[in-house]
């Protein structure tokens, strides 16, 4: 790791072993974080939004301090594998804990599961084919973290003005969604060196737009796959044709 790379080559002779070591110390770190939140004894929902928000933080800017994409899903396979071996353990049972921690009362464990695997393949797809661009990534899951964390952190506690389409959103929560999704675009695109572009703001508001549409038709957890695939879409169609 060190300066940051907005392109990633794809190597399987330069790894670095330095940047895969300190990249799984830093998952388990962000980890770790749901159980300090759980010490500041925090709301259940709480927990899970905040947790929510730094994860989904965290993997944005994550791809931007390696070299070579390959680091990144090596890295990833061995925190993977270490947290596998952590989960079998009884005493320590990670995975469970982060479960209860992380999950609304009522969601399914299989459901759970499925939506995490979803969102890890949608996650090194966008990664992959945004390789060349990684700033398309960084703002795809900005928004996951900003938009969808500030449209629960405002609209749960706040939310009067309720509606329904696929599952009950209220408009302050919207409005929630529509400042997170602006700040996790023009941040991106400012790593990008794209904000000076002629007509970069209309395209911003374009973008943020579809990502307050994306969420609201969204049922649940499926604002996690469909928002950060579309402001990548959005991004490419606006920016990269």
């Amino acid at each position: 790791m060190g300066i940051i790379n907005t392109e990633l080559s794809f190597s399987t002779t330069e790894l670095n072993w330095i940047a895969i070591s300190v990249g799984i110390v830093v998952i388990f770190l962000t980890i770790n974080v749901v159980f300090v939140l759980k010490a500041l004894k925090l709301e259940r929902w709480q927990i899970r939004k905040i947790g929510h928000m730094i994860l989904n933080t965290i993997v944005a800017f994550f791809p931007l301090f390696f070299a070579n994409i390959l680091d990144i899903f090596i890295t990833l396979a061995i925190a993977i594998g270490i947290l596998l071996i952590l989960s079998a353990i009884p005493q320590i049972r990670i995975f469970q804990r982060i479960f209860i921690l992380c999950s609304r009362q009522e969601d399914n464990p299989w459901e759970l599961f499925i939506n995490a695997v979803l969102m890890g393949t949608t996650m090194i797809l966008i990664l992959w084919f945004f390789r060349t661009d990684v700033y398309v990534f960084t703002a795809a899951y900005l928004t996951v973290s900003l938009g969808d964390g500030l449209g629960e952190m405002i609209g749960r506690p706040y939310g009067k003005i309720k509606y329904k389409i696929f599952a009950e959103k209220s408009l302050e929560g919207s409005l929630g969604v529509l400042v997170g999704t602006c700040i996790g675009v023009v941040v991106g695109l400012a790593i990008g060196s794209l904000l000076l572009v002629p007509g970069t703001w209309w395209k911003i508001i374009v973008i943020t737009l579809v990502g307050v549409i994306v969420e609201a038709l969204s049922y649940i957890f499926l604002d996690n796959l469909t928002l950060p695939a579309s402001i990548a879409v959005c991004i490419y169609l606006l920016f990269l044709i």
